[in-house]
């Protein structure tokens, strides 16, 4: 009974949450309680499973400095991970399942390997599908990690347990492609996995690494995706892998001799794309080629969000809103705030 009570408690909670401070009256914009969906569900939905009453999750957990902690990790500690996440697991799953259904096509194979290999010229793409995986499963262990440590309270070693369930995501992802005419079953892409999974260990490991060294993708348009010409019987003109660039960026905001100069919203990237592996354009005489580029690129989420010299939004950084968008930043480029020249 007491039980059903706590749970009613949290569903009355979630929609006080959600009404907001909508009808209440006029209060400065900093003074205002802004409503947040995403935290109240992912909690409401924590605390339906938990197995007693749990404290308010925050939406920005504090740096964890003791790393990976990994003398005081246990798998009654991985248990209490996953269970505090239970909204975020559901949503990759139907991610997964839904464009693996729709668009990857499981099922409509046996099961089969498949030989990709990694960046050479004989490849499909160049790497560029290696870069896509390791990118998403470091995406996914950084985002659970993050969620595991704001919903426990900070329970140390989330970023071990973020990493077990990323990978097993991707290794399903790869299970399910193994019965598709379209891919296979790669061995190459679990170790892109591994490599993605790693990075985010290892940020995970050594806090200072988050503040300097982001891992991101940005998208190009235009003459710089190298579209296909007209007339060459495909949908898009522009190839998939051709519209994508993968950046690695050294911030200046996480050295402390550029905190207080305006090198603190400049990044030195280096970046990665290729052109010329697509079907259609080897068959039209276009040559496969590996792009490596160095270039500066604007820390927008520094430049807007973070408290210093320059008037922004700092002041907002406890709304969801802000929240979510500093995210996009450290995991997308946005297009056209980074200049990179081409190496080789």
């Amino acid at each position: 009974m007491a039980r059903s009570a706590y749970r009613w408690a949290v569903v009355a909670s979630l929609a006080a949450s959600l009404a907001g401070p909508w009808g209440a009256a006029p209060v400065r914009a900093e003074d205002l309680r802004w409503p947040t969906p995403y935290l109240s569900s992912s909690a409401a939905f924590r605390d339906l499973v938990a197995p007693s009453l749990m404290p308010a999750p925050k939406l920005r957990p504090p740096s964890d400095y003791r790393g990976l902690d990994l003398p005081n990790y246990s798998f009654t500690r991985f248990t209490e991970h996953v269970r505090s996440v239970p909204l975020e697991l559901a949503l990759i799953a139907a991610t997964y399942a839904a464009i693996g259904e729709f668009n990857w096509k499981w099922g409509d194979s046996g099961f089969h390997w498949v030989k990709e290999g990694y960046f050479g010229k004989n490849t499909h793409n160049g790497g560029m599908d290696k870069l896509g995986h390791a990118w998403t499963s470091f995406l996914l262990t950084e985002l659970l990690a993050e969620r595991m440590q704001a919903n426990t309270n900070g329970l140390s070693g989330a970023h071990l347990s973020a990493a077990i369930i990323a990978f097993g995501v991707m290794a399903a992802v790869e299970v399910g492609d193994a019965y598709t005419k379209r891919f296979g079953f790669s061995r190459q892409d679990l170790v892109a996995d591994g490599v993605g999974v790693a990075f985010a260990l290892l940020r995970g490991a050594f806090p200072k690494l988050r503040e300097t060294l982001d891992f991101r993708v940005t998208a190009k348009f235009g003459a710089d995706a190298n579209p296909l010409p007209p007339g060459v019987g495909v949908k898009s003109r522009i190839p998939a892998y051709n519209r994508q660039r993968y950046v690695l960026a050294v911030k200046g905001s996480g050295f402390d001799a550029l905190k207080r100069t305006p090198a603190r919203y400049l990044e030195l990237q280096f970046a990665y794309d290729t052109q010329g592996f697509h079907d259609v354009e080897r068959r039209i005489g276009r040559k496969p080629r590996r792009n490596f580029y160095v270039g500066l690129g604007l820390n927008l989420s520094e430049l807007l969000f973070a408290e210093g010299p320059v008037a922004n939004f700092s002041r907002y950084r406890d709304t969801e809103l802000v929240w979510a968008t500093e995210h996009m930043l450290r995991y997308f480029q946005v297009p056209y705030t980074a200049a990179h020249a081409r190496m080789r």
